[in-house]
């Protein structure tokens, strides 16, 4: 039987890449978390963390990751039970609800799945943001207990439920369309007018260009702007065409701001939510919560 407080010591290290940090957080010294951690990979024979800066689990380490987080929130599901019995007020969470998501999911319909569930537990939230191609690492680390993922690709011991698809438009202010597209569009256009994308990992203007016009990444010239607001922001100031969800397009496209440049041409990305499958009654409801907001919420539910 592990000594919960090693577990702990280990899984502070790994999520705040640091001993000293570490210890800060749970209010012990730099010593004394170091040697929870020598005796826990001592008692099982090897490293769990990467002495490096930033610290870095090995794989044994993020499976004592994975195990930490399923004993957090089966403990927080315990304490609410027992103060509803006991009526009492005084339990302080200080464990957190870990999900990974991509940044458009979390920009459009995921806080309202999300908001009911924290109200209810008292939860606290980390929401680990990236490209819905790589959310799924971080499940597969046990970073999260769960992740909104492109991948329908179910992992050992995960749940893999289908949520919909968000629809993906070209889009441009129509200053942007009057300057760089005429009413017919061509190949030629698409390269010479600039795109914006979001990061390297974000292949939706590759997709949409060789799919409908057969242009390939290195020839069409593009912005890089690394932020949800920002790429909006470039897009709506005429600065490039982007590839924006239908929910973000219909709000814009009705404030005069934006136009689709094909209509009928999209890319649709579908999304899956991923979870442990653990018995846990606080983890079912987070699912179901999310799962029937998001089939209410997102493309393809009809």
């Amino acid at each position: 039987m592990f000594d919960i407080k090693h577990v702990q010591a280990v899984a502070a290290v790994i999520e705040e890449q640091s001993f000293e940090k570490a210890a800060a957080m749970l209010s012990i010294s730099q010593s004394a978390i170091s040697q929870r951690v020598k005796t826990l990979e001592g008692q099982l024979g090897q490293a769990l963390l990467i002495r490096s800066n930033p610290v870095r689990p090995t794989e044994a380490g993020r499976k004592i990751l994975g195990y930490y987080q399923h004993m957090s929130l089966l403990q927080h599901e315990l304490m609410e039970e027992l103060n509803q019995d006991l009526e009492t007020k005084s339990f302080k969470p200080r464990d957190k609800l870990r999900i990974a998501l991509n940044v458009d999911s979390l920009d459009t319909w995921f806080m309202e799945a999300i908001s009911p569930i924290v109200e209810k537990y008292k939860l606290l939230i980390e929401l680990r943001v990236d490209d819905q191609e790589a959310t799924h690492e971080f499940l597969k680390n046990g970073e999260v207990i769960g992740c909104i993922s492109s991948s329908s690709a179910t992992l050992q011991g995960c749940h893999c439920v289908p949520l919909g698809s968000m629809n993906y438009y070209a889009c441009c202010s129509k200053d942007f369309k009057k300057q760089y597209f005429s009413k017919t569009l061509s190949k030629e256009q698409f390269l010479h007018a600039p795109a914006v994308e979001f990061n390297f990992k974000d292949h939706l203007n590759e997709l949409y260009l060789k799919q409908f016009w057969d242009i390939k990444e290195s020839e069409y010239p593009f912005h890089q702007v690394p932020s949800s607001n920002g790429y909006m922001d470039f897009v709506i100031n005429g600065m490039g065409w982007g590839m924006i969800s239908d929910i973000n397009t219909k709000a814009w496209m009705r404030a005069n701001n934006l136009v689709r440049l094909t209509p009928e041409q999209y890319i649709t990305v579908p999304l899956y939510w991923h979870v442990w499958s653990f018995k846990s009654d606080m983890v079912r409801n987070i699912s179901h919560q999310i799962v029937t907001s998001a089939k209410r919420l997102l493309s393809g539910n009809s």
